[in-house]
C-alpha cells in the first residue's frame, strides 16, 4: 500500500515518486529535500535533465529560499545530466541502474558521508520505445534493495509526459507517494484506518476540519487515525480532533498513532476528558 508523506520526512531507505506538473514547485521540492539531507551528513545527488547544468540547479536552488550553493561547490550536492544505464538506442537495462545506486551508495560511506539521498528525473522513459512494463517491474523490484543499503530516492514524473493509467501503476510500485508540495495535506481512507501527511495548519485547517468531521460523522467511520506521516500539526487541529472525537459513540473507540509531539498537543488540548480517544505513540 502506497504511504503519502512529505519530502521532509522521508528516511533512509525510502522509495518514492512525484507526480508533478509545475517545475517551480518542483524545485521547492527538491531543495527542501536536498536542505533535510545534508542537515543528515548524506551526499544529496540530482539525476536531472541533460539542459541542467550545476550553475543552472545552483540559481532554481537559491530562489527557493535555499542557498545551498556551498553544498555544490565542495561535492555534497552533485548534479549529473546522464541517465545511468540507460541508452536512446537500446533503452535501458535495470540490473545495470541497480548496480550503479549499490556502487554510488558504497563511494558515499567510504568518502564519509551518513548515507546518500537522490533525486531522479525520470523524463527518459517518456522517449520512444521504452519498455513500461519493464520499467514498472523495475521499479517495483528497487524497494528492498533501497531499503537493504539505506538508498534514499524520489522518482520525478512529468504528469504533462506520462498518461494517468501508466501513472497509477508507478505509484503502485513505490512504496510512498510525495506529496506534490511543501505544507500541503493529504487524507486517505484504508478499511477502518483514515491516513493524515503534511502539515495542519492555518493553510489547510478548513480542508482538514472538513475531512476529519466527515470521516467521523458516518456509521462507517474508522477506527484507528495514524498521524504518524505529519509533518506539523497546530494547536486548532489538535483541538479539533479532541473535539470530533468527543461527539463520538460512547462504545465507538478511535486509536491516534502520533510521534511524541503531536501526542503531547493532543493531551494539552484535553485528550484525558475523552475516554473514545485512545491515543498511542507511532
Amino acid at each position: 500500500m502506497t504511504r503519502t508523506v512529505s519530502v521532509t520526512r522521508m528516511n533512509s531507505g525510502d522509495h518514492a515518486c512525484l507526480g508533478f506538473d509545475d517545475d517551480e514547485t518542483r524545485w521547492e521540492l527538491r531543495a527542501a529535500y536536498a536542505d533535510i539531507g545534508l542537515s543528515r551528513g548524506e551526499l544529496v545527488v540530482f539525476f536531472t535533465d541533460r539542459a541542467t547544468t550545476p550553475a543552472l540547479a545552483a540559481e532554481h536552488l537559491s530562489s527557493s529560499g535555499f542557498p545551498l550553493g556551498p553544498a555544490l561547490m565542495d561535492g555534497r550536492l552533485v548534479v549529473v545530466n546522464e541517465v545511468p544505464g540507460y541508452d536512446p538506442d537500446t533503452g535501458f537495462d535495470p540490473a545495470e541502474r541497480a548496480q550503479t545506486w549499490v556502487e554510488l551508495t558504497d563511494k558515499a560511506r567510504h568518502d564519509g558521508f551518513s548515507g546518500i539521498r537522490v533525486v531522479g528525473d525520470m523524463g527518459w522513459a517518456a522517449e520512444p520505445g521504452i519498455d513500461h512494463d519493464l520499467l514498472v517491474e523495475y521499479e517495483s523490484g528497487l524497494s528492498p534493495l533501497f531499503a537493504e543499503i539505506g538508498f534514499t530516492a524520489i522518482c520525478e514524473y512529468d504528469r504533462r509526459k506520462f498518461d494517468d493509467g501508466l501513472l497509477d501503476r508507478i505509484r503502485l510500485a513505490h512504496p510512498k507517494r510525495a506529496l506534490r508540495h511543501l505544507g500541503a495535506l493529504d487524507v486517505a481512507r484504508t478499511g477502518t484506518e483514515l491516513r493524515i501527511a503534511g502539515d495542519i495548519d492555518l493553510a489547510t485547517r478548513e480542508e482538514f476540519d472538513s475531512a476529519l468531521a466527515h470521516a467521523l460523522a458516518g456509521p462507517d467511520r474508522p477506527r484507528m487515525l495514524d498521524l504518524s506521516e505529519l509533518c506539523f500539526m497546530d494547536v486548532h487541529g489538535a483541538s479539533t480532533l479532541v473535539r470530533l472525537a468527543g461527539r463520538l459513540p460512547c462504545d465507538h473507540l478511535l486509536t491516534v498513532h502520533c510521534r511524541p509531539e503531536q501526542d503531547k498537543v493532543i493531551r494539552l488540548c484535553g485528550a484525558a476528558e475523552v475516554p473514545q480517544l485512545v491515543l498511542g505513540e507511532g
